[in-house]
């Protein structure tokens, strides 16, 4: 009897292998997809993520040493500062606009000439101001010069080609006879330096703090206000402390009355 002997063919028992293979791990796919559906895509997320924060990093551009996220950090910090300072200044010439805007209608409605203070305290002397007007708008000694609101802060003391100097009402030594309060109070204000005055009045006369005063040789314009009232019980007057309701210190405009000399 005559055997015939099987032929083995191993590229085709591989290539069995593979197919079978496959279809192992294509219907364990399924299976697992069936039970789990979010396993693939989450795993693919884990995997490509680091590769997609790359490709972003790439197109920003930020893909840099540590020394050059310094350097970027720092520039971006004096941009912000400069912009910062720039909105800053804007917004002061704004206001500055609108303060100018407002004391020019006023000017142009009275005889008042608006000037800018060049000096206050410390730099020039005590009590007096340096403003940017004089002969050429034909100031006089002794012509009253106001802060913004109509506030009577000093007079013309020396008149120059185009500058002049103010002495503020407040220096020492200088007396004025005002009204103060309500009750329209008479006494006699000694200025004390520094923006403030001193004045006595019966402590049976109704002062509080806030009130106002007047000076009636200066035209009746606001003078200051009260800021202190100090009773001795063993005085017969209380002492009263008054000021300005602005900072003379901090003007940087005023108005002076040429119209007349007082």
């Amino acid at each position: 009897m005559t055997y015939l002997q099987t032929r083995h063919n191993p590229a085709r028992e591989r290539a069995r292998r593979v197919l079978l293979a496959t279809g192992i791990m294509v219907v364990a796919v399924a299976i697992i997809h069936f039970l789990r559906p979010h396993l693939f895509p989450a795993l693919f997320t884990s995997v490509a993520r680091p590769f997609w924060r790359t490709e972003l990093a790439i197109k920003l551009g930020s893909l840099t040493s540590p020394e050059g996220l310094l350097q970027e950090n720092e520039l971006l910090k004096r941009q912000l500062s400069d912009e910062a300072l720039r909105l800053a200044t804007v917004r002061a010439v704004e206001m500055e606009n609108a303060e100018l805007k407002a004391l020019l209608g006023r000017a142009s409605t009275t005889p008042y000439v608006l000037s800018a203070v060049l000096k206050r305290p410390p730099v020039s002397p005590y009590d007096e101001l340096v403003i940017d007007a004089g002969a050429d708008h034909n100031f006089n000694l002794n012509d009253n010069v106001y802060a913004p609101g109509n506030v009577l802060i000093g007079r013309i003391s020396e008149v120059l080609g185009q500058t002049s100097k103010v002495a503020l009402f407040s220096s020492p030594g200088e007396k004025y006879e005002v009204l103060i309060g309500t009750s329209h109070a008479p006494a006699t204000a000694l200025g004390r330096g520094g923006g403030q005055y001193e004045a006595d009045l019966p402590r049976d006369v109704k002062v509080s703090k806030g009130d106002f005063v007047i000076a009636p040789s200066r035209g009746d314009k606001p003078f200051g206000t009260v800021i202190s009232v100090a009773t001795d019980p063993a005085e017969p007057f209380e002492k009263i402390l008054f000021a300005p309701p602005v900072n003379e210190y901090e003007l940087r405009w005023v108005l002076v009355d040429n119209s007349t000399a007082l």
